[in-house]
């Protein structure tokens, strides 16, 4: 085997990990499972209403999902035209009913928003960053307590806007900053697209703050905003003068400005089957 171009860092591990995590079939059927809870029988009697429908259609496109990732096939969910369809009509509900219906509803969205995180295709690069996937990781320690061991495969390669030779997560070869992605052979295929990087801001941030605390400690973010409240790469966001004067929005507020997206090569990272090795990120 060819000698890799670089050696994992556990940022990388991490986020290679709940790529995998999320684009596994264990976490659809987790989904299956969550979204059965609500549209059972017994529940959507109690809750659904006319929203029932939209629930069972969903469930369905879930278990069309399962079958299809035999063909090394992956898609984004149905939970977005889920919602919108229920939005749309009156469930029929007491506002307490309502209420609870609605956040359920919300944690089932949000976990089914990581698989469409993952298999998001529309845009130019993949839609995660390393914003995003530090604030995902502190949500799912057990995923990173029995990770499979990793290994890249320098024998396995390829570029923006190929399709990949392997089903798995891919890195960009040239920056240790660029996000990871998960792409898959199955047809329709999921292809390499162009890689989610720091720009300036996001490569200043990251020497300022470190990469312990970057996005995840609001006050070690906050002091960045207040070390740049003059700088326009910050004072253009829309959001600016509210975000800035509070801790919480600190990490939001920069990571909104701090991303860029470019074409790059991509090597293959293998998960190594029967060897675990647990991360602490």
């Amino acid at each position: 085997m060819q000698k890799p171009p670089f050696q994992l860092s556990t940022r990388q591990e991490v986020q290679v990990t709940l790529l995998y995590y999320f684009a596994s079939l264990d976490y659809l059927k987790g989904l299956q499972q969550r979204l059965h809870a609500l549209a059972a029988p017994g529940t959507s009697n109690k809750w659904c209403g006319n929203g029932w429908q939209f629930l069972a259609d969903f469930e369905l496109s879930v278990a069309s999902d399962i079958v299809k990732r035999a063909y090394q096939t992956y898609s984004i969910t149905g939970a977005y035209q889920c919602g919108r369809g229920m939005a749309e009509m009156s469930l029929g509900l007491a506002p307490e009913e309502q209420s609870e219906f609605d956040r359920r509803f919300e944690e089932l969205s949000a976990y089914a928003g990581n698989i469409d995180d993952t298999m998001n295709q529309t845009q130019q690069a993949g839609r995660w960053d390393d914003f995003s996937l530090a604030r995902e990781c502190q949500k799912f320690p057990e995923a990173l307590a029995q990770a499979p061991a990793l290994q890249l495969r320098a024998d396995i390669t390829g570029g923006t806007g190929m399709v990949p030779a392997r089903t798995g997560v891919y890195l960009p070869i040239d920056d240790p900053h660029g996000t990871p992605q998960f792409c898959w052979i199955g047809k329709p295929a999921g292809p390499l697209l162009e890689c989610s990087t720091f720009n300036d801001l996001g490569l200043d941030a990251w020497a300022a703050v470190g990469p312990i605390d970057l996005w995840v400690n609001d006050d070690s973010m906050h002091a960045f905003v207040q070390d740049h409240l003059n700088d326009p790469r910050l004072t253009r966001d829309p959001f600016f003068a509210y975000s800035a004067t509070k801790a919480e929005l600190a990490p939001s507020l920069v990571a909104r400005n701090a991303f860029t997206s470019r074409p790059c090569d991509w090597i293959f990272v293998e998960q190594i089957q029967g060897e675990l090795c647990g991360i602490q990120p």
